[in-house]
């Protein structure tokens, strides 16, 4: 059920950002900021933050759902605020 909209306007699938993590180098995460968990319901929450990766400024949301006594993420996007 997964899907995300990346910061290139991208909509990947599940399968397709698996295989794009698993033949990509690391980037170094340099900052994290304004991390928050807001709970939607008693399954599901949201959670934003603002990251700098590789010089570049993105604002990220996800949204997480439990399954099962599982949390797992169901959606995730990217934007793209700055980049150095």
């Amino acid at each position: 059920e997964f899907s995300e909209f990346g910061s290139s306007g991208r909509v990947w699938d599940r399968e397709s950002i698996v295989d794009l993590l698993a033949a990509e180098a690391p980037a170094e995460i340099s900052s994290v900021a304004d991390f928050a968990i807001k709970r939607v319901a008693l399954d599901a929450a949201l959670v934003t933050y603002r990251a700098i990766r590789s010089g570049r400024e993105t604002l990220r949301s996800s949204l997480w759902v439990c399954r099962e006594g599982e949390w797992r993420m169901l959606f995730h996007q990217g934007t793209i605020c700055r980049e150095e």
